[in-house]
């Protein structure tokens, strides 16, 4: 699709070129027509102050600039002013700003070696990595206060992209904690400007050989990078909790980031031709679709270890006003109609008091607009209007577009070449509630020691006259008088956000107040002790209502509490309630607010083009992924790495003394150990998330041993002596030729879930530690037992 500024500059060309060829007389008339006014555009530049970089206004919009661009080099403070731009120039382009190798940045001093590209929408003056992304979702379609919006909520902050977070940071004028929130933004701006030079440098060779434009790259990375947020931030607050000089390079280093945020280079073809498509989407008549191809449906995943693929497609007769729906799914190899019924969902507040929902939806009315009115014919309160995005999808890579929007699986079953053919369309799906719902969320998917009263949602909370954290029985045992002083032990509250070491507890108070507290669990303090340490990061408000009879808690929750870590993006509302003889959470959703799903639907066309070049022999090789290990492996306390010196980072080791206290807190009262009938002949894995062997421990019986580590080629074997000790303790030595031990490690489990491990580790290291239990490192890891 044309950019409209680009048509725009078309127009003005053709209207200069139409008069010109006019006559003599038109020219005589109009003897001199006065230049535009050059005015000027001053600003600031960063990631850090960036000196010596080349700003401009990108007239062409080509993420170059070129030599008849308005442009200009920053200066110290990142300072810049573009000088020569017209008025409408100004109003009507990007910035955009060219890091060469070479330009000073001032938050190291140092020179940049991996050249990158920032840009900026019209009528900002700080061009940073943060405007480049919100600059990127505008280019995508985005309305300027959408972009905002959208990204402000994936970064969790309510701060102005606009301003300049390297002054804001140390502006006495403003508090502590809206400082502390501008370093953070500093802090994600110096992490994301490295992935993009990185992807820049990484993509180079492949972009060129497939002739892409340098603003088909860039929209590329930036578009991954924004995809990778929630890991890059989640890794950054990590990084800033382990305490001394932030370093981007620990971020930008990790392999959860690195994976996220890096731009596969095999097609770079077929992932700008779906940018470019979806830059095009319009609003769906799902109206339409509905009563002619209906709308078909692929879902996928895994269950119970299974594969596990379906797909549907539901038409409404416009005659008879009726709705239909056909389901299959794949069975020994083969897909048959799939009529097992619709499962039970989550517990809907009615007239009636709570009733178990369902998903067993009609179409109700086909709109005007185009949208969809859905009715649950079980519970008519759950009645939805359902919008769409349409995006033309024809030539494009099937495997490719399926793995972005369809989950784990389906694209596994097609090959890679196979293309959407002429005229088939894809759908992108939105959902608004016609009424206020209340819901209590429902699952019986935890252990039974973790029921309460015969259900696994119960709220973890630190009540009022306990001493220790357990599930809250009465909504009033969560409610405070007075705001407690911010020490760990006098916050009354439920948890409400989780991600490893570290939750939110918000504290309610009586006067509709609500605090939100992080708490690092097991911290280091400065003195070396491991304590547990509360930081207010978000205030809000609550309120105690009666809806139906039934007496509810609605706790307004702050965008960065919504997506603080596990927290899976939680609604705008958190919903506590009495039910079953406990507090259980659920979620308020208000009439009229809108939800993107991310499902995609599709045409007939497209429908078959999926069908019939399914290949269900590439599924052979496809096994279930690994358990999600973010539960099972307790993090607290572990050391950081200092790859430079090859040792565990200062302020990150621990005494054994604060070893064993760390073990103790993940057990968590659990009473596990190893035995050596278990490890004797016996060989323990572990793996990368992608599913590749990291280490191997083979344990012989008798008492020898040896470690691989499959990260360096060829892999690094060593041998050592193994034990298990009265603790129950798994003990490894490497000794020296004078049989002194070198290192020495010990291992304790954790928890075990079948041939899987969970285990925390101590190492000492003569070449770094004193080997007297004073300097360890602490790790921890999921290990599979195999036997020998």
């Amino acid at each position: 699709m044309m950019n409209i500024q680009k048509l725009l500059l078309i127009s003005l060309a053709g209207s200069i070129l139409c008069a010109c060829s006019g006559s003599d007389y038109a020219k005589e008339s109009n003897p001199s027509i006065p230049e535009p006014a050059a005015v000027t555009k001053t600003g600031k530049v960063a990631d850090g102050y960036l000196v010596g970089a080349t700003v401009c206004l990108d007239l062409n919009l080509n993420k170059t600039c070129d030599p008849d661009e308005p442009s200009t080099t920053s200066t110290a403070g990142g300072d810049f002013t573009i000088t020569g731009a017209t008025q409408e120039q100004i109003d009507g382009f990007p910035l955009l700003v060219e890091v060469t190798v070479g330009v000073i940045d001032e938050d190291t001093g140092e020179a940049i070696t991996q050249p990158y590209t920032m840009s900026a929408p019209v009528g900002y003056e700080f061009v940073s990595p943060l405007t480049t992304m919100v600059q990127n979702e505008v280019e995508q379609g985005s309305e300027l206060s959408d972009a905002e919006t959208s990204l402000q909520t994936l970064l969790g902050t309510s701060l102005d992209f606009t301003q300049d977070y390297v002054a804001q940071q140390v502006n006495d004028e403003l508090g502590s904690e809206e400082q502390e929130e501008y370093q953070r933004l500093h802090h994600i701006a110096q992490v994301t400007a490295q992935i993009i030079a990185n992807n820049l440098a990484a993509v180079q060779v492949a972009a060129d050989t497939a002739g892409l434009s340098l603003d088909d790259v860039i929209g590329l990375i930036v578009d991954q990078i924004i995809d990778a947020l929630e890991i890059i931030v989640n890794e950054i607050e990590f990084v800033e909790n382990q305490g001394g000089e932030f370093n981007p390079d620990d971020v930008v280093d990790s392999d959860e980031v690195t994976n996220a945020s890096t731009v596969p280079t095999d097609n770079l073809e077929d992932q700008v031709a779906i940018r470019d498509a979806e830059a095009q989407a319009a609003a769906a008549n799902l109206t339409e679709l509905v009563s002619s191809d209906g709308i078909n449906i692929f879902e996928g995943g895994f269950h119970g270890g299974m594969i596990d693929l379906r797909y549907a497609t539901i038409l409404y007769d416009l005659d008879t006003q009726t709705t239909s729906e056909t389901r299959f799914k794949l069975v020994e190899g083969v897909f048959v109609a799939d009529d097992s019924s619709l499962e039970d969902e989550d517990l809907i507040l009615t007239e009636q008091g709570w009733i178990m929902g369902s998903d067993n939806f009609a179409i109700g009315d086909l709109n005007d607009d185009g949208s969809i009115t859905l009715i649950n014919k079980d519970l008519p309160i759950l009645s939805e209007t359902l919008t769409a995005e349409q995006l033309s999808i024809s030539g494009l890579n099937i495997k490719l577009f399926l793995e972005e929007n369809n989950g784990e699986l389906w694209h596994k079953a097609l090959p890679e070449a196979a293309t959407f053919a002429e005229g088939a369309e894809a759908f992108e799906l939105s959902f608004s509630n016609t009424n206020d719902i209340y819901t209590i969320f429902n699952w019986d998917g935890c252990e039974p020691e973790h029921m309460v009263e015969g259900m696994c949602n119960s709220v973890w909370a630190h009540t009022a006259g306990s001493e220790m954290d357990g599930p809250a029985i009465t909504l009033d045992s969560l409610v405070s008088a007075t705001a407690s002083d911010g020490m760990v032990n006098k916050i009354v509250g439920p948890h409400v956000a989780w991600h490893g070491s570290r939750s939110v507890i918000v504290e309610m108070l009586a006067n509709g107040t609500s605090n939100f507290y992080k708490i690092e669990w097991q911290a280091k303090s400065d003195s070396g002790e491991v304590v547990n340490v509360a930081s207010l990061i978000a205030t809000s408000s609550w309120q105690d209502t009666l809806v139906h009879g039934k007496r509810l808690f609605l706790l307004i929750m702050p965008e960065n509490i919504q997506d603080f870590g596990d927290n899976d993006d939680q609604d705008n509302v958190l919903l506590l309630a009495e039910y079953q003889g406990a507090v259980r959470r659920g979620e308020f959703v208000e009439s009229g607010e809108e939800f993107d799903d991310d499902e995609w639907v599709y045409n007939l066309i497209a429908k078959n083009d999926i069908l019939n070049q399914v290949d269900l022999s590439l599924l052979n090789h496809v096994t279930p992924p690994e358990p999600d290990a973010g539960d099972f492996i307790c993090r607290d306390g572990d050391s950081d790495w200092d790859e430079v010196n090859d040792r565990p980072k200062e302020g990150t080791t621990r005494t054994f003394a604060e070893y064993q206290a760390l073990v103790a807190n993940c057990r968590d009262g659990e009473l596990v150990s190893f035995s050596t009938d278990v490890i004797a002949n016996h060989r323990l894995k572990s793996y990368h998330s992608d599913g590749t062997i990291e280490t191997i421990f083979v344990f012989n019986t008798d008492g020898t041993g040896s470690i691989t580590e499959h990260d360096v080629e060829p892999p690094m074997v060593e041998d050592f002596h193994w034990n298990v000790n009265s603790s129950g303790e798994l003990i490894i030595e490497m000794r020296n030729s004078a049989g002194t031990n070198d290192v020495r490690a010990v291992i304790s489990l954790i928890k075990q879930d079948g041939d899987h491990y969970s285990i925390k580790g101590f190492v000492e290291d003569i070449a770094w530690s004193p080997m007297d239990a004073s300097v360890g490192e602490v790790w921890s890891d999921k290990l599979k037992l195999f036997s020998l």
